[in-house]
């Protein structure tokens, strides 16, 4: 009998399954002739001797309970599925202490990001996780990572509250979640920015890094909620919105028609450079601001930082308020956040204006602004 036996901390965890690789939502030509699609129930059969070894190691007592939410390939997740995966969170919030995602890796950022952002004051953790290989084929790194994702769910050594991703070797928080690559088992990295730690034979915690991640969850207008009656949900998203890549040539028609014939309200724009669009794009974004549609500018260098301050394209942007920098923020959190605070804007809950600057307020650890001049640069946490 383990000596731990007659004092257990129960340790209550929602294992919610979103379908994806991890699940085995991959292509027919992929599976073997008996491969099944694993439901939420059979990841918590899978993981039973890591929940023995922390009940006999830690003296916790982790009682996992299954919910298949859905069983799609991540391509096919919807604005609709960030929004109900909030709202469950939300509704089950003082029955459980952790929750984990497992979701499929193609969009598994863009929930990450929509999950920081709809749960401003959340004291758990919600950690996502998903596979290259799925669960039953050969090479898998499914249960190694929804091992680790019960480790940093339960781990009592550091408080780590929100939304964060594990994945591989690396705990990533949730604004900042970027796939890298469709083929190596560490398929996630911390964009812009070092994570907030990696795990392996153990836990190592970047205590700068967790602390920053932390402090975006509670603040003079709200504590961190330990009770549902104290969380603030807010799950909604205007997803009515367009992503555009330019290329040399690009006509600023393309900005209008889009508005007029499907009605879209705000763009996402790979621009060049530090944000200098062409100039020949100006006619657009002139009309655009006037019909207080959002232009979010960001930049096709991998790992650029948008500030509409370095060459005279940009400056031009910027000085005539013809766009919103995206700084070094992900397209993952600046689609999520977009669309978050357009929902806000277009009920009437915040205006234009506020919708730019907050676009630019660090809110979830998404953004560093800088501003750059020839002899000075600052950063503005």
């Amino acid at each position: 009998m383990s000596e731990h036996n007659y004092d257990l901390k129960k340790h209550r965890l929602l294992l919610i399954s979103t379908g994806g690789t991890i699940a085995g939502e991959v292509a027919k030509t992929q599976k073997s002739v008996d491969y099944e699609t694993i439901k939420a129930a059979a990841f918590s059969e899978l993981v039973e001797s890591t929940v023995d070894s922390i009940r006999n190691e830690n003296g916790i007592e982790l009682i996992i309970e299954p919910l298949e939410f859905c069983e799609v390939d991540s391509s096919d997740i919807k604005p609709d599925h960030w929004s109900d995966l909030a709202q469950i969170i939300y509704d089950k919030y003082d029955e459980f202490d952790s929750f984990i995602i497992t979701h499929g890796t193609n969009t598994l950022g863009y929930t990450c990001a929509a999950l920081s952002f709809s749960l401003l004051n959340n004291a758990k953790r919600i950690v996502l996780t998903g596979s290259q290989v799925p669960i039953g084929m050969p090479g898998s790194d499914a249960k190694t990572n929804l091992d680790n994702a019960i480790r940093i769910a339960i781990w009592t050594k550091h408080d780590i509250y929100g939304v964060v991703a594990v994945f591989g070797s690396h705990v990533i928080t949730g604004t900042r979640v970027k796939k890298s690559t469709e083929f190596d088992y560490d398929a996630f990295k911390s964009f812009n920015t070092t994570s907030i730690g990696r795990i392996g034979r153990i836990i190592e915690i970047n205590e700068d890094n967790l602390n920053k991640h932390n402090s975006y969850l509670k603040g003079p207008s709200y504590p961190l909620a330990l009770r549902q009656n104290q969380l603030k949900l807010e799950n909604k998203f205007n997803i009515n919105i367009v992503s555009l890549t330019e290329f040399p040539g690009m006509n600023h028609e393309i900005f209008m028609v889009l508005v007029r014939k499907l009605e879209v309200k705000g763009f996402i724009l790979r621009s060049f450079g530090a944000g200098d669009a062409s100039s020949s794009l100006i006619p657009a974004l002139e009309e655009l601001k006037r019909e207080k549609i959002p232009v979010v500018i960001t930049t096709q260098a991998p790992n650029g930082n948008a500030t509409l301050q370095v060459n005279e394209p940009g400056q031009y942007l910027k000085n005539e308020d013809l766009a919103i920098p995206a700084y070094d923020m992900g397209i993952e959190a600046q689609t999520a956040k977009l669309a978050w605070l357009l929902y806000k804007f277009r009920s009437g809950d915040i205006t234009y204006e506020l919708l730019k600057e907050k676009m630019i307020t660090d809110m979830r650890g998404e953004v560093k602004v800088m501003w750059e001049s020839p002899h000075d640069i600052r950063c503005k946490e």
